[in-house]
Formats: C-alpha cells, structure tokens, sequence
C-alpha cells in the first residue's frame, strides 16, 4: 500500500508491503475504487463492520485506455467523481484510492537492499516493460514466502502503475476538492477484500489447509491466474488477452480451450479443488467447470460484512485497509480482534460499550446492614425492603433468562447448520476425490489402448461408465484373446471377459467382430500420489489426469 503525506514520499520498509506513514489524523474509512468500466465510493463503518454508503457511476468506453491505462478522457472522469461525491453525506473529502495494476509480476530480490534501494530496483524492473516507456513506475509491493530461494534472497509481488497515469488521477481528485490518504493496486485489493469479507476464511474451510486453490481475475485486456495453497500464494501467471467477449465466451471452444491451456501451465502437476474468479461471466465459469471437473465460480463477497447492496471487492478491500493491517497471510479478522482486545497493533475496529452494571448487585445490602445494626426494633421493616427489593429485581433476572434461552436456542441452530454444512462438504470431496480417480483411469486407458493395441486390431467403440464397453474388429482370433489379456494386469480394471468374436466380411476379407466388457477400479488409492503402487505389473501407465 502506498501512502501519502501531503506532497512527500517516505520509504519505509515494512513487514509485508512498502508504506509511507501518514500523519497522526482521524482514521479514513472511506474507499475510491476506480477501474475501466466504472467509478465507485464506499464508505465502511468499523463499529458495525457494515458498508454505510456506497455509489457507483459507469464510465463510458474510451475514457481510460485498457491497453496501457492511460487516462484518455479526464474530462469525463471529473465529473463522473463530481457526480459520486455530490451523493455522499455527509461529504466524503479523503479517500483510500483503488487504481488498476498496469503491471503484475513475481520477482526476486536480494535482501541487504535497504528501502530506498528496494525501491529503486522494483521501480527499474517495472520500467523494463513495454508500458512504461518514457516514464517512471510507480511500484506497491509484498513479500512471498518462498523456502526454495537462498537464504539472500527473497520474492516480491510487484505491482505498478505508470507516475504521469497516478498524476492525472491526483489532479482530478484535486479539482473535486478529495485529498488521497493512500493508493493500492486494484488486484490487491480484491484480495483485501475477500479476506475482509470472510471469503477466504469460508473457501479454506470448506477446501482443508493442505488442499490447492485457485484465482483468475479478468482485466479489459489481460487475465492472471494464480495458484495458492491455503493463504500462501505459490504460482502466478499473466495471459494478454481481450477479455471483452468474455461475455459470449461459453459458445467459443477456442477462448475455453485457451484460459484451459494457461490454467494448466499455472497448476502444472497439482490439481487445484476450486477456482475463484472476478470479472467472468457464469456462463464462462460453467464451461470451464465442466474441463476442469471441479468447481469455478465468481468471488462472493463473504458474510463478515454486512452491506445494503453489493459492492466491488477490490472497494470493500480498499475501505478496510484503515481498519485492520492487512498482512498477507490475510488472515485479518482473527488478527483484528486478537488486536482488539489486547490493546496494541494498528487495528481501529471500536468495540461496543460495555455494560459496568452500575445499580445492580449486592450494593443495596450495605445499607439495610447498617439499619440492622442501628436498630433491631425494624428488622421486620428491613426485611419487608429487601424481599420488595428482590422482586423489583426478578422480572430483570428473568428476562435475562429468557434471552440467555434464545441465545442457546440460536446457537443450536447453529450448531445444526455447520452439521448440514459439514456433510455438505464431504459429500462435495467424496465427489471430487471420485472425478480425480476417474480422470486418472481415462487418461491411463488411453494411453494403454495407443500402447497395447495390436496392429491386427481395430477399435470401433469404447465407453466407460460403471464397466468397461469395447467393440472392434480383428483379422483373427488370437489378437482378440491377446488384446483382452494385456488388460488383466490393468490396476484400474477387474474381469476382463471377450463377450464374442463373430465372424464377418469387409470387402474381399475375412475379419471378425468382437465385443469386450470388464469392470472399472475406481480406487483412490490408483492415484500417484498415493504410497500405494499404481500397477500391478511393468506395463503401467505413467500418465496422471491433469
């Protein structure tokens, strides 16, 4: 994140990201998200982790460059802001600022570069591409924890955006009269988001913390696909493409075809259990679900936030970020409150008033006491006061009662729907675990039908379902009894039976058709990853379902 002190930029390496402390002000819970399609204000109330306000405006096409994000119309983009603060109240005068990432990389770098030095070398790596030529490169980055590196070195999420494009958006919020408490990368953001809403906490629950996930965010004209594993990022890719037919992309095998191709070069060989998108269409996700045989869906924005109406992730990312620190394992609302309650941190969520119980208690005991001692003769009087006491105080007592029951009765709902929840979830693995064992035993028939079929034999048909189907057609009898024997050794086959050879004609020849038939293994146990060994003999595929 990169913050802003009137016109001055102080370097100061943090523990995750790049900051530049602002000054001792009243905290800015108030976000502007500005993309290529539109222009949004979101104002966050930390007291009731709610969305108070926010607004929306569309932007038409041409006003920012999707190519090179270049603000080509700041005209229009004024007063589009004109219009969103005009519908603010109370007014909005400084803002957390979202921006798109003109540039999104994973890099390394030693780790003796001090801050001005770190910073000077991300700016030089941004400023070697293409977007940036003629101008300077204004860098946000974070810290990837990466094991494999040497001890000297460390990897970086770099992002940046182009100083003259960052200028134009500081001069027009300067013409509507809004100061910047801070810039973020739109990307980032979204990430903020789905951990400030509750998506990520939900998604790692439901997947495990050893289980692989994904993320694909779309840009106008750019799609990056990262790879993650529980709350640590571990591949990241970027494909140039226009993403603006995204929105008829389901009926297009050729665009599936290629985000299915760059997904793969992403994952390699793990096979992530989901994958989050932003900016796809559903109709795209469903396409890419039915390849990849595992859920792909749009990011929701989580129920840790309460909000009137939707909003984007990358503003409810951006508003929060004075609320909690943000750290990148992004596990911020646990941090937050632990924060909280210890009193230390950066964390500003407010708690609630508590209750001192002034009044209540045994307070009232002391002076009945006193009178006791004072004067035996009105013990019956004192006596009559304390029981008009203690039954002023039952109808409190029992309401206290009665919302104590509703608490329980509450969490008992509760309890019983994390229970429907939870074997919701494992019938969804169950399946999961299933499609990854039958996508094994497809591609390892496959290739054990390119290997094993003799020259004398033919394929006609083959279909699996709950058994194996095969018919073709042979010059003789022993390339059927052969074909069908090379398959008994098959860990993913059982009773291999020839249901006939019948004789037959083609043309001059004499050929015969066969039909052959067996049941299918779908063990997890088949997978490679498993101890168990794959095959039962030498002539086992090596191929894994990708």
């Amino acid at each position: 994140m990169l913050y802003w002190s009137n016109l001055e930029r102080v370097l100061e390496c943090g523990s995750e990201f790049m900051t530049v402390s602002p000054s001792k002000k009243k905290p800015v819970y108030a976000a502007l998200s500005i993309t290529h399609q539109a222009v949004e204000l979101v104002v966050f109330n930390p007291k009731s982790l709610s969305v108070e306000q926010s607004f929306s405006i569309p932007l038409p096409d041409g006003v920012i460059d999707p190519e090179l994000d270049l603000v080509q119309d700041s005209g229009t983009l004024k007063e589009a802001l004109k219009q969103l603060f005009r519908a603010a109240r109370p007014k909005v005068s400084v803002v957390h600022l979202s921006v798109p990432a003109t540039l999104l990389r994973l890099v390394e770098m030693p780790k003796a570069l001090d801050a001005a030095g770190l910073y000077l070398s991300l700016s030089s790596e941004a400023e070697r591409y293409k977007a940036f030529d003629n101008t300077e490169a204004v860098v946000d980055f974070f810290i990837v924890n990466n094991p494999q590196l040497p001890a000297s070195m460390q990897q970086l999420m770099l992002g940046a955006i182009r100083s003259d494009v960052l200028a134009v958006y500081q001069h027009c919020l300067k013409e509507v009269k809004v100061k910047i408490h801070s810039v973020g990368l739109e990307p980032l953001n979204v990430l903020r988001g789905m951990a400030g809403t509750g998506v990520l906490d939900s998604l790692v629950q439901q997947v495990g913390t050893d289980a692989h996930w994904g993320m694909i965010l779309a840009d106008p004209t750019h799609v990056r696909f990262s790879l993650w594993q529980c709350d640590q990022l571990l591949e990241f890719r970027e494909l140039a493409m226009d993403t603006r037919n995204f929105a008829s992309g389901a009926s297009d095998p050729m665009l599936v075809e290629d985000l299915l191709e760059e997904i793969r070069r992403t994952t390699k060989t793990l096979q992530p259990v989901l994958w989050m998108t932003q900016n796809i269409p559903s109709q795209l996700c469903d396409a890419l679900s039915g390849h990849l045989e595992c859920p792909v869906r749009n990011a929701p924005l989580g129920n840790a936030v309460n909000m009137a109406q939707p909003v984007s992730l990358a503003g409810i990312g951006a508003a929060m970020s004075s609320v909690v620190p943000f750290p990148f394992d992004l596990d911020i609302i646990e941090g937050a409150k632990s924060a909280n309650t210890s009193g230390g941190g950066s964390s500003k969520i407010a708690s609630g008033p508590v209750d001192t119980g002034s009044g209540g208690g045994p307070a009232w005991l002391i002076p009945a006491g006193l009178v006791s001692l004072l004067l035996s003769g009105i013990a019956t009087g004192a006596l009559w006061l304390l029981a008009t006491s203690v039954a002023g105080q039952v109808p409190g007592v029992q309401s206290k009662v009665d919302a104590l029951k509703v608490e329980v009765s509450g969490l008992e709902s509760r309890q019983k729907e994390l229970k429907r929840k939870a074997e919701l979830d494992q019938t969804l693995i169950e399946i999961l675990e299933t499609a990854k064992v039958r996508n094994f035993v497809y591609v390892a028939l496959t290739d054990d039908l390119k290997r094993k079929t003799p020259t004398q034999i033919w394929i006609q048909s083959l279909e699996v379902k709950d058994g194996l189907a095969l018919t073709g057609k042979a010059l003789n009898h022993k390339a059927v009894i052969q074909f069908a024997k090379s398959f008994d050794a098959a860990p993913y086959t059982k009773a291999v039976l020839i249901d006939s050879i019948m004789e037959g004609t083609m043309g001059p020849n004499l050929v015969y058709d066969f039909k052959i038939s067996g049941g299918v293994n779908l063990d997890k146990s088949l997978l490679p990853s498993q101890s168990t060994p794959v095959s039962k003999s030498d002539a086992k595929p090596q191929t894994s379902g990708a």
